[in-house]
């Protein structure tokens, strides 16, 4: 459905960017919003298979927003080739291996 704006997931959205791993708290200090609402948000972007639940630890809960992982991970490895282009050249040095996960 649409997103209110300025609602704690329209404001989630919009820090994503900045923390594409997150637990409910960091992303609670990052939108200036309650545990309740910034829960409630995280639910939904769950929900909508934008952020998907890890675990950190044996009881702690964080998530991470593939979509965003897969972005940086092609970035870096644009960056690291000479021509731009990791299936045309080689990179010049170390980078992220290419996701292999599987859309729903």
């Amino acid at each position: 459905g649409p997103v209110r704006a300025n609602s704690s997931l329209d404001l989630l959205l919009r820090a994503l960017p900045g923390a594409p791993v997150f637990t409910v708290r960091t992303a609670e200090k990052l939108i200036g919003r309650s545990f309740e609402a910034t829960n409630q948000a995280v639910a939904r972007l769950e929900e909508h298979d934008i952020a998907r639940k890890i675990m950190v630890g044996r009881r702690n809960r964080a998530f991470e927003v593939p979509a965003l992982l897969d972005a940086f991970v092609g970035l870096e490895r644009r960056l690291a080739s000479p021509e731009g282009d990791t299936h045309v050249s080689p990179p010049a040095r170390p980078v992220p291996r290419r996701a292999l996960r599987s859309q729903p």
